[in-house]
């Protein structure tokens, strides 16, 4: 349980399915770390976005997870998009976990015909692509980008393992965040779902090409997971807290 839930947090950043080209305010190329508890368990991740070419990008994600001092599972993601009409759009997906509960699972984006091949467990099957539909680690940069323009309501269409999901994310407020890399300007983010009362909140860093700061989830057993950013650098330089 602990793999899926780690894995669905970093999984994760979206992508638009559009044709025309457009490089207006493609992201910025950044290294994040990250320190995580659940059940004195603990985690180092690391999360960063590469830029290859003029709009070729790559995503990737490195979870370690740790019990007493020793690595346990590592999760290694990494999705390779296009940024076109000032949005991502994905073109392959990959996940793969090696230790405890070793598995993988990949994605390929076929933009000229709309559909997606989904493999799970050695198993393939064919997704039909909608207006928005990203993979779980790339859903975080259309959310990113949905908060540079100002959207309070971002939702989206994400292939979670081999189905499509619809995803509604919620701007609540902006507030400060003080956190071990200092204090930040931040908005606070909260994912809408129905029937369910798994609580999951983000906070992004304002001033800082929204980088993500913080992720809180509360599991209806009341198991509780966090994030927390220690240290990060964007386009090569140190992020800036309002305060220390």
């Amino acid at each position: 349980m602990l793999n899926n839930r780690i894995a669905a947090i970093f999984c994760a950043v979206t992508f638009l399915m559009l044709s025309t080209l457009s490089i207006a305010a493609p992201p910025l190329p950044f290294s994040a770390y990250y320190d995580a508890r659940f059940k004195g368990l603990k985690a180092r991740a690391e999360i960063s976005l590469t830029q290859i070419s003029d709009t070729e990008f790559i995503a990737s994600s490195l979870i370690r997870l740790r019990l007493l001092g020793a690595t346990v599972s590592t999760i290694r993601e990494n999705s390779q998009f296009d940024w076109l009409n000032n949005a991502p759009r994905p073109q392959h997906y990959e996940y793969n976990q090696s230790g405890i509960g070793g598995r993988s699972r990949s994605i390929t984006f076929d933009w000229e015909n709309n559909l997606a091949t989904a493999i799970v467990k050695d198993e393939s099957v064919e997704l039909q692509l909608e207006d928005i539909t990203l993979d779980e680690l790339s859903m975080y940069t259309l959310i990113r980008q949905e908060l540079l323009n100002g959207n309070d309501e971002i939702i989206f269409a994400v292939i979670d393992r081999n189905v499509v999901k619809e995803y509604h994310y919620r701007v609540i407020r902006e507030e400060y965040l003080a956190i071990e890399s200092g204090i930040f300007s931040a908005i606070k983010v909260e994912r809408v779902r129905e029937n369910s009362e798994r609580l999951t909140q983000l906070w992004f860093a304002k001033d800082n090409d929204m980088l993500l700061l913080k992720l809180y989830q509360r599991d209806p057993d009341g198991d509780e997971f966090e994030i927390t950013l220690t240290d990060a650098q964007i386009n090569g330089e140190a992020i800036r807290p309002q305060a220390n």
